[in-house]
């Protein structure tokens, strides 16, 4: 069984730290890329292979964000290697 646990990586080429008003982190689960975006007034995305299929908001900060997301991504490819849910298609 492949692993579904994804290796969140941060995006280098953007500003990180107190002063960032955005930060994406990607990670590669199989032929599955997946994406998170935290912004630190409590938001956030997750994409898998470019489609959006979970945002968050109204959260505390971006570390809550970051945790619900990546998550969700879990819980979603554990889903995907068990056959429940289908590749994402971009529309």
């Amino acid at each position: 069984m492949p692993t579904i646990k994804p290796s969140w990586k941060p995006n280098e080429d953007l500003a990180v730290g107190k002063g960032a008003t955005l930060q994406q982190f990607f990670a590669t689960v199989g032929p599955d890329r997946l994406e998170i975006e935290v912004a630190p007034w409590g938001e956030g995305t997750l994409k898998v292979n470019g489609v959006q299929i979970a945002k968050v908001s109204e959260r505390k900060d971006r570390r809550e964000v970051f945790r619900d997301l990546k998550n969700i991504a879990e819980r979603h490819m554990r889903k995907r290697t068990a056959g429940l849910v289908g590749r994402p298609t971009a529309h």
